[in-house]
């Protein structure tokens, strides 16, 4: 009987395990133009990614066969996500007049320090196929899938891997002050105008109504609040329409298709705002 449940116990140890042993890291073969076009402006700059793995509490436990000893090496995860922390560091403009936020927001948002906007985060990557990203606030990791590096897909571009940084970062905003969003990973079920599987309400604001820096501020109402679909279309939005003007097209246009895309799905009271919709409101 002892050696028949030793035997049960290893089968169940390598059912638990083969999932995880399973998995393979995203397809690495090549890099979207878009990213290409980004990597171009700052051929792989050595002091940026030494400074950005402990910006956004990176790991080679984590990334260690995905670029984490090449980071020069533009098809693989770890060099096109720290390629996205590039565009989120220089690439806006911070026009008073007419961006949603400022760098300020954004960056305090997507890296890993402790602020008004999160309590300390880690990024991670993930093989699950089904998802661009999430947020597990267990353990304050943001996850980014597959779908954002992988050269076929629509979102593996630098804006779109930036975006979610925002999405998955807001998440975060939420778990810090309690706020509830939904139970449908962390968003609402499917309704009104939204016909993804988790949905969000964009909460209008004008221009300027949010000083560079404030964006976490809220007063518990709608007239001072965002979602986590809403902060990431403002930052898509912001890249596509309120760039450096250093920023290559294809940067700018994946950015608005992305934005402009969830705006359509994501939002209950949607389409919510469009890249180059008329600002400010």
């Amino acid at each position: 009987m002892k050696h028949i449940a030793a035997m049960l116990l290893g089968l169940l140890a390598v059912v638990l395990l083969a999932p995880r042993l399973a998995h393979a890291v995203c397809d690495q073969t090549d890099a979207s133009q878009a990213d290409k076009d980004l990597w171009a402006t700052h051929d792989c700059w050595q002091d940026f990614y030494l400074w950005q793995y402990r910006a956004y509490d990176m790991h080679g436990s984590d990334w260690a066969n995905r670029g984490w000893n090449d980071a020069c090496n533009r098809n693989l995860e770890y060099p096109k996500h720290w390629n996205a922390a590039y565009l989120v560091t220089y690439g806006l403009a911070d026009n008073n007049d007419q961006s949603f936020h400022g760098t300020i927001d954004y960056r305090a948002i997507g890296e890993a320090r402790a602020s008004n906007f999160h309590d300390h985060l880690k990024h991670v990557a993930s093989d699950d196929p089904t998802i661009f990203g999430s947020y597990s606030p267990g353990n304050h990791q943001i996850a980014t899938a597959c779908a954002l590096y992988d050269p076929t897909e629509a979102n593996a571009n630098p804006a779109s891997r930036g975006g979610d940084f925002m999405h998955e970062g807001w998440h975060a905003y939420f778990a810090k002050y309690g706020w509830n969003n939904g139970d449908v990973g962390g968003h609402r079920p499917t309704q009104g105008n939204c016909t993804a599987k988790g949905c969000d309400y964009f909460y209008f604001h004008g221009i300027g109504t949010y000083a560079f820096g404030a964006m976490w501020e809220s007063d518990g109402t709608a007239a001072r609040f965002h979602s986590p679909n809403q902060a990431q279309v403002e930052y898509l939005c912001d890249v596509a329409d309120q760039p450096q003007s250093w920023i290559p097209n294809s940067v700018r246009l994946a950015a608005e298709n992305d934005a402009n895309t969830r705006a359509a799905e994501r939002f209950i009271n949607g389409p919510g705002y469009r890249c180059g919709d008329p600002r400010p409101w």
